[in-house]
């Protein structure tokens, strides 16, 4: 809406400004207010239209990753070889008479130097004397290659297992926390509610320990995109343009991701693909803790999270009993087992 508003307003500015002045001449039969009108508004319109793409260009670089450096670099470089172009400069009007042509050369000579200093600087990606931001606030870098790096989203750091994951090195390549995501971190760990702010400072506490480990490449990304409001959308935007993976234990990102066509590598469908298979007729012992859904059934929990329906364990519950595996049960929350206790009847088929 807005891009449609400022090109209708500088086409009618155009128009009225070459009508009021009469800037185009008449040519033939044609009454010069007409000429002005079409000749102005085309003139506005095009303008706008150079306008928009520029600033459009401008926003897209604006976003990408290292800006401020390559803006400092270009500052620093336009100053040192307008410098230079300034000696020229005078050299050009010592050596030649003074003319049109004489200023017109040492217009374009200082002119040049500038516009080239300022696009050399923008080239460079690494900071000119330490000043500027690098590319990547690199925390440490022990590994290169080709690997993919991975990107780690709010929920993976607060659930806290990727640390004990990372440290096992069965994830190669670089790890990338972006700043946005240490932002919504803070945000979280300073909230009034008390459950948030535990687990924000959780989430604070395992990276702090994943910067001191050795073993870990960690980087942290100062790539933003400020015309997208929500992480979930940022972080889709980062992996896409990093080619990497997104590592994440929020359902509802992991479903809108890979609708995107990015890769997710989710922590709660690695836990679910190692646990240990059981196989009906296997023994193992569980802990009743609590009542189940169906009558005299009781519930208890494997050391992995595994969730154990067992048959006729309610009035066990407080206590471990071994049980004989019946059958298991698959859902997207994990796996659960149903068993029934050693030297009982079942009360399937009944």
């Amino acid at each position: 809406m807005f891009n449609l508003s400022f090109f209708l307003v500088l086409t009618v500015v155009g128009a009225v400004t070459a009508v009021g002045h009469g800037l185009i001449p008449i040519v033939g039969s044609v009454p010069g207010w007409v000429m002005n009108l079409v000749g102005g508004g085309a003139a506005g319109g095009t303008l706008a239209g150079m306008l928009l793409l520029g600033l459009g260009k401008l926003k897209s670089e604006l976003e990408r990753e290292g800006v401020e450096t390559r803006l400092v670099n270009s500052l620093l470089l336009g100053f040192v070889v307008s410098g230079i172009g300034a000696i020229f400069y005078l050299a050009i009007g010592l050596i030649f008479a003074a003319g049109v042509g004489v200023r017109i050369a040492q217009g374009s000579v200082l002119a040049g130097s500038l516009l080239l200093g300022l696009c050399l600087g923008y080239g460079l990606e690494r900071p000119i004397l330490g000043v500027g931001k690098p590319r990547f606030v690199t925390h440490r870098s022990h590994k290169s290659g080709a690997t993919a790096s991975k990107v780690l989203d709010t929920s993976v750091i607060i659930d806290g297992r990727i640390g004990d994951l990372l440290r096992t090195g069965f994830l190669e390549g670089e790890i990338v926390v972006p700043e946005f995501v240490l932002a919504e971190l803070q945000n979280i760990a300073d909230s009034s509610n008390s459950l948030r702010r535990r687990k924000g400072r959780r989430g604070l506490e395992v990276l702090h320990e994943l910067m001191e480990d050795d073993s870990v490449d960690l980087r942290v990304s100062s790539q933003d995109y400020l015309s997208i409001k929500e992480v979930d959308r940022k972080l889709i935007r980062l992996v896409k343009e990093k080619g990497g993976a997104l590592i994440t234990t929020d359902y509802n990102l992991n479903r809108v991701a890979q609708v995107e066509g990015v890769k997710i590598l989710n922590i709660n469908e690695l836990a679910n693909a190692v646990k240990p298979r059981f196989i009906p007729g296997e023994e193992i012992t569980v802990e009743v803790i609590d009542r189940g859904e169906e009558i005299g059934q009781g519930v208890g929990y494997l050391d992995d999270g595994t969730m154990v329906v067992v048959e006729n364990g309610r009035r066990h519950i407080g206590r471990k009993v071994k049980t004989t595996v019946k059958s298991t049960l698959q859902t997207e929350a994990g796996r659960m087992l149903f068993v029934e206790p050693v030297g009982e009847p079942p009360r399937w088929g009944r």
